[in-house]
């Protein structure tokens, strides 16, 4: 549990460092990552969105630990949204611009959402996880497994496991992957 938390605690304090001067150029996400091969647990990967979802920060403030919620964001609000050997990422609402979508941005990366409050984010992103049949987090990383990055709009359907600290941990038990928009 020690383990789980703190790799809780990293992430969110990961989330509120933002970006800082660094460099001009822009990243994108990776359309081909390590891990495109890897495979999700059985049924975890949802054919349709589950219905009734709701924004991060909406389920932030109403839901308890224990509640099913169902919710609608991006994998952003980090430079490293994804915790590396764990199936966890930040989900954050998809009403919270990306970098590359204000113009004149040169964040490096655009899904950390550098030009945000700190207090926007922590009202604003939570924190995903998959589990094992022990209700530990997967030892796998989900970046690039069924085409996840960063930037992707998912639907989460899962359980409130966490609400400490004004942390949102939830445990899913469905995704739902929006098809990227075609530009």
């Amino acid at each position: 549990m020690k383990k789980v938390q703190s790799a809780i605690i990293l992430l969110s304090l990961l989330v509120f460092a933002g970006c800082g001067g660094g460099a001009k150029t822009t990243q994108t996400p990776s359309n081909t990552a390590p891990n495109a091969t890897a495979q999700l647990p059985e049924g975890v990967l949802l054919k349709e969105a589950p219905a009734g979802a709701k924004d991060v920060s909406t389920v932030k403030k109403e839901a308890k630990a224990g509640d099913e919620v169902v919710m609608k964001g991006r994998i952003a609000g980090d430079k490293d949204v994804f915790v590396p050997q764990r199936a966890m990422f930040v989900l954050a609402d998809t009403k919270l611009l990306a970098c590359s979508e204000r113009p004149g941005d040169n964040c490096p990366y655009p899904w950390d959402l550098c030009c945000e409050t700190p207090e926007t984010l922590k009202e604003s992103t939570a924190t995903v996880q998959l589990v094992d049949a022990n209700g530990k987090p997967l030892k796998m990383d989900l970046k690039g497994v069924n085409g996840i990055k960063e930037l992707s709009v998912l639907v989460v359907k899962g359980k409130v496991a966490d609400r400490e600290g004004g942390r949102l941990l939830v445990t899913a038990s469905g995704i739902f992957i929006e098809p990227a928009a075609v530009k």
